[in-house]
């Protein structure tokens, strides 16, 4: 595995979570329902609800294609301390879901795709190797997606048939926003930096 891993360089962490994730899908209905988002249930003060929605799923199919996005960010080696992904990854799952909670149109809601569209745009403007066009690719990308599931055009009939439910994209968009906003940060801290006199 290290001879492997020394050969293909990743990241760890997104495949750590990629484990506990397909492990809890492993551990069946009743323990996704424990944990999912419940519109109701958060209301009678079952708040972990929040955070745990976004690390179960609908089943194995939902589970893996999840599991690929993390893979993908895996690949793109982002730089920083794994604390501090996981710190975006719960801050974003709780304002996801508060997102959903003051909505209201959601009754119920699992994966973690809605985290992952933020954590793929900062993966890779934070990534190691890549190069800068090959950065703003995979940006511009998951940006052109999230606006046209925005749209009346977008349909999710076919990611719905695979993985037994509907799709949230306002799920998504709230994701993406959030790895948009920490990007558009660094940004600006390495303007300012930069203009900075020595």
């Amino acid at each position: 595995m290290l001879n492997f891993l020394s050969r293909f360089p990743v990241a760890l962490w997104p495949i750590y979570l990629l484990l506990v994730m397909l492990l809890l899908t492993s551990l069946g209905e009743s323990v996704t329902n424990l944990l999912r988002f419940d519109h109701q249930a958060i209301g009678h003060g079952e708040y972990w609800r929040l955070l745990s929605a976004h690390v179960v799923h609908l089943g194995w199919a939902h589970g893996l294609l999840n599991a690929g996005g993390l893979l993908m960010v895996a690949w793109m080696q982002p730089a920083g301390a794994p604390w501090r992904w996981l710190v975006f990854y719960v801050i974003t799952s709780i304002v996801i879901s508060m997102g959903l909670y003051l909505d209201g149109s959601v009754n119920t809601y699992v994966g973690a795709s809605g985290v992952l569209h933020g954590l793929l745009i900062m993966a890779a403007f934070f990534s190691h190797w890549l190069e800068p066009w090959r950065k703003s690719l995979v940006v511009f990308a998951v940006t052109t997606k999230l606006l046209w599931e925005q749209t009346p055009w977008y349909s999710d009939a076919s990611v719905s048939e695979m993985i037994g439910g509907y799709v949230v994209v306002d799920a998504h968009f709230l994701g993406g926003l959030a790895g948009l906003m920490v990007v558009v940060m660094a940004l600006l801290k390495k303007s300012a930096n930069s203009g900075a006199p020595s």
